[in-house]
């Protein structure tokens, strides 16, 4: 998404932030979202405070490499790791560090920089990003999976990106796609049957470990050698491995569960699919559509696509871009 070295002509611009899992990366656009520059910082601090400062830093870094006065500047997006209150400007807390529990992240930033702020999660802003510049460009209602450590999503209906009554709109991970009880996996939230507990990226390898556990000590040492377990290796051997094909199927079973629920209660014309589990590929969104086809009310089914995210490790900076230069979200 970066420009080469070009001569700005359009006088107002956009800063993108993501606070995430592989650090905190800052990019600035034009007003029609196209990015110019970035910077970022791999790694984490150990408290809010750092993470902050450090992502102020880099918001300076960023405005000084392209010698922008702040008054062309029209907003700031931040894509955060975590749940917020998007109404508030609050952040909720963050599963990685302390001091963000009922952080008003929007206020500092706007003391600090005196812009214009928007704070959104950042599975949602995700959503946002491939709604408006990937695979749900041009769809009017789009649902968003986001399937990597964890699993979450965001839900746009006639263009807007939903937030719901207490901000969990797009909490995809914990729709209950198993009635297994107390003898199933748990969800991170701590109850059983939960779509994360079976699709994340470590429940996928954690299966495939147990069927290994189990498995013929030859079948075993071949999948424990270089380059080991990963979701992209199980969806590849499939065709050929029992085990991976039980874990596939699994996988795809439960996904396309979630997804045809959805389909049937909110009729979208579009299913993205983000996140490392989406690096499988067709075989996921395949298995998925097929599902969607099976188990979702017939009409809606029909209508509906499903699609690979486009934009990749991106898309929570896209949407935070989206957010700054849009004052209506």
């Amino acid at each position: 998404m970066m420009a080469s070295d070009e001569r700005l002509s359009d006088q107002a611009f956009a800063i993108g932030v993501e606070i995430g899992g592989r650090g905190q990366r800052v990019v600035i656009a034009t007003r029609d979202g196209h990015i110019i520059e970035s910077v970022a910082a791999i790694g984490h601090q150990s408290t809010a405070s750092g993470t902050v400062e450090t992502v102020c830093d880099l918001v300076e870094q960023v405005i000084s490499k392209r010698h922008i006065p702040w008054k062309l500047i029209i907003g700031i997006g931040i894509a955060f790791g975590g749940p917020v209150d998007s109404h508030r400007g609050v952040t909720i807390r963050s599963h990685r560090m302390p001091g963000f529990e009922q952080l008003p992240l929007v206020g500092v930033f706007e003391d600090r920089f005196g812009a214009r702020t928007v704070l959104e999660n950042d599975a949602r802003a995700a959503a946002l990003g491939e709604f408006t510049s990937g695979a749900g460009r041009g769809a009017r209602d789009m649902v968003y999976f986001h399937l990597g450590v964890g699993v979450g999503g965001g839900i746009v209906l006639g263009g807007v990106l939903q937030h719901g009554a207490s901000m969990t709109s797009g909490e995809i991970g914990h729709m209950v796609v198993s009635a297994d009880g107390h003898d199933g996996p748990r969800c991170s939230c701590g109850k059983p049957g939960h779509l994360e507990a079976y699709a994340s990226e470590s429940a996928i390898i954690a299966r495939m470990r147990d069927r290994l556990a189990i498995a013929a000590p030859e079948a075993t040492a071949r999948w424990l050698a270089s380059p080991g377990v990963s979701v992209a290796r199980i969806f590849e051997t499939a065709s050929e491995d029992e085990d991976a094909r039980a874990v596939v199927n699994e996988t795809i079973q439960v996904i396309g569960l979630a997804a045809a629920n959805l389909v049937t209660a909110l009729n979208p014309d579009a299913v993205v699919v983000g996140g490392s589990v989406a690096e499988a590929g067709t075989a996921l969104t395949s298995g998925i559509r097929a599902k969607i086809r099976q188990y979702a009310f017939d009409a809606a089914a029909r209508r509906v696509t499903v699609a690979s995210a486009q934009l990749g490790a991106d898309a929570p900076l896209i949407g935070a871009v989206v957010l700054a230069r849009s004052p209506d979200r």
